[in-house]
């Protein structure tokens, strides 16, 4: 039974877009967890104005906000990025001037980034997006919140233990 879009639970999916997902994809937990995650960066960048804000780069300027400086394989256990993932994106963050690298002297092999005042001015707006955007996923979720973040937290740690970093 189809049901109209006014019934509908706030964020259900359309009957219609329901049939355009492949048959092998309409149960796998994988394929729904990377559209709902496109979905929110796409929410998330239109509300920041900013077609070529990169997802993560939010995340990755409140994890610097928060500390002085880091290396990046600090950083990727902390996101839970993988190293050649997070290299393109500090590359990015540093072009724009929202970080910048510092070598490290007992270490000629490796560095530290660090924000910018750029940066740090671009992650406090950015907060104030994401506490919004948050709440919009909050409303998505409705009572479902905490079984939704305990889910995503089993699938994260157990799959997160396989990881190399």
């Amino acid at each position: 039974m189809s049901v109209k879009s006014s019934e509908r639970q706030v964020g259900e999916m359309p009957a219609e877009n329901k049939d355009l997902i492949p048959a092998i994809f309409q149960n796998l937990i994988g394929y729904h967890l990377r559209v709902a995650q496109e979905a929110s960066f796409q929410a998330f960048a239109r509300a920041a104005g900013k077609a070529d804000l990169k997802p993560g780069w939010y995340s990755l300027l409140t994890v610097l906000a928060e500390k002085e400086s880091m290396t990046p394989s600090e950083l990727s256990r902390i996101c839970g990025r993988d190293r050649s993932t997070l290299t393109s994106s500090l590359k990015g963050l540093v072009t724009r001037g929202l970080i910048e690298r510092r070598g490290n002297p007992e270490d000629q092999r490796s560095y530290n980034v660090r924000l910018t005042e750029e940066g740090r001015q671009m992650q406090e707006r950015l907060h104030i997006i994401a506490k919004a955007h948050d709440r919009r996923l909050d409303e998505i979720a409705g009572e479902d919140k905490a079984v939704l973040i305990a889910v995503l937290g089993r699938v994260a740690a157990a799959l997160g233990a396989e990881r190399d970093f």
